[in-house]
């Protein structure tokens, strides 16, 4: 059996088509991020459980952070337990969920790295390292759906890849602490032919586009599964996102459970 897992900053602020984008397509666990508080009501709608990180800061005087992270499954999946990563920056860009699939424990984490422009190199290599600590030391079989913010320049070759800081390598690089893997890299690798017209249609990288910084094409959003996992197909919606009101495609992929 396999399941499908999206992972989709939906850029919130601007409420457009959105959820109804995410409400068309077939999933059984979505990893959101910039889910703000307005626009919340209309994704929980989608799912049959969700929760959402800007619930579970504490209080403050001034509302708090505008967005957060969010995690929504739909039946027979289920969000057992659900939580912020603590000792973050940016906890509401560090949701983690305990989610029962296929009668299987997974973790299923939405997270977004800040972006060094406004967090400074400190606050997002912090973020990165902490993301990295957990994952090596990850309390089962885990899918994570991020927003990397990086790398600065992607290559076909991951040791080619440039990055903004030294923490990043530890989270995504080839030498990186733990020990899941990209899932579209994973793709690839176990798809030739693809990953051939891949490398002939952009030969300088990035793999594919899922983000324009300042007109650069980037590839930042991207799932990562632990090795229990195998990846069967990973698609990219970057024009139907971006349609829809995201300034980030969407990434989807369909996973089954290794020797099963």
């Amino acid at each position: 059996m396999s399941f499908t897992v999206v992972d989709w900053n939906v850029n919130g602020f601007v409420r457009r088509e959105q959820a109804a984008l995410l409400g068309r397509l077939d999933w059984d666990i979505a990893c959101l991020q910039e889910v703000t508080r307005e626009s919340w009501a209309d994704f929980r709608a989608l799912a049959d459980q969700g929760e959402v990180a800007f619930e579970y800061l504490p209080p403050l005087a001034d509302g708090g952070p505008r967005y957060g992270c969010a995690v929504l499954v739909r039946a027979p999946a289920r969000i057992e337990d659900f939580g912020l990563m603590a000792d973050m920056p940016s906890p509401e860009r560090a949701a983690v969920a305990k989610v029962t699939i296929e009668e299987r424990g997974l973790w299923a984490c939405s997270w977004a790295a800040p972006p060094g422009v406004t967090w400074g190199r400190a606050g997002k290599g912090r973020q990165v390292n902490r993301f990295a600590a957990w994952l090596r030391d990850r309390p089962g079989p885990a899918v994570i759906g991020i927003d990397r913010n990086a790398p600065k320049w992607e290559r076909h070759d991951l040791p080619a890849d440039e990055w903004w800081n030294k923490h990043e390598p530890l989270l995504y690089g080839p030498d990186r602490v733990h020990d899941l893997r990209d899932a579209y890299r994973d793709y690839l690798d176990a798809n030739p032919a693809v990953a051939e017209g891949v490398r002939s249609e952009r030969p300088d990288g990035p793999l594919t586009v899922t983000h324009l910084r300042g007109g650069v094409e980037c590839r930042y959003d991207a799932i990562y599964a632990s090795p229990e996992l195998v990846v069967d197909h990973v698609d990219h919606l970057w024009d139907e996102a971006r349609g829809a009101g995201s300034d980030h495609a969407l990434v989807s992929a369909t996973l089954g459970w290794g020797g099963s």
